[in-house]
């Protein structure tokens, strides 16, 4: 007779326990924010998403409807636009997927950051990749990391501004300068 009573007590005090809905989003892993989300179709959500920075977000967008308390998915393709905790992200095909990006700058340049999952033997993780597009459509994705060939890639991209290419060439622009370039890139368009 005690064993069913300890069961139950553990039980109780368990879910007594992470009751708090921030335990149970830490213990989960999910986040629920608020926000909005513009879609193709030009229906407006208003109200929580949910948002655990992990791969997944980065290829869905989940709504929580605040009447019917359901979960709505949203392919990337599906959305024009959406905000969580006023940072914004726009859905952006990457060679043969689409994924949601977080906008950093949108002007005559554009600039997205996009974490790149991955999974080896030994661990996984992710890296920032960063998505730079000139008023013409041509676009550059950056691998911040150590084996990514920053001073050709990025300069032969800028090569068309010769104040930067420069800069490129002689080590003063590096890899963690990326916004510092976009920016000075999108002065000289509007010089032009």
């Amino acid at each position: 007779m005690k064993k069913p009573i300890i069961l139950f007590l553990f039980i109780f005090l368990f879910f007594n326990q992470f009751s708090n809905a921030q335990l149970l989003e830490k213990l989960l892993n999910i986040q629920i924010r608020t926000g909005f989300a513009i879609l193709n179709n030009g229906d407006t959500l208003l109200g929580c998403f949910e948002f655990n920075d992990s791969e997944d977000n980065y290829r869905m967008l989940v709504y929580k409807d605040p009447v019917t308390h359901k979960n709505s998915a949203y392919l990337p393709q599906d959305v024009n636009l959406f905000s969580i905790d006023n940072l914004y992200f726009r859905p952006i095909e990457l060679k043969d997927e689409w994924v949601f990006m977080r906008v950093l700058f949108e002007d005559k340049m554009k600039m997205y950051l996009h974490k790149k999952f991955y999974t080896t033997d030994a661990y996984s993780g992710f890296y920032n990749q960063f998505l730079i597009q000139k008023p013409s459509g041509e676009k550059l994705l950056v691998t911040i990391d150590n084996f990514y060939p920053f001073k050709t890639k990025v300069g032969n991209f800028f090569k068309d501004c010769p104040a930067i290419y420069s800069k490129i060439k002689n080590n003063i622009y590096q890899a963690n300068d990326l916004f510092k370039i976009t920016m000075e890139y999108n002065e000289w368009l509007k010089g032009k």
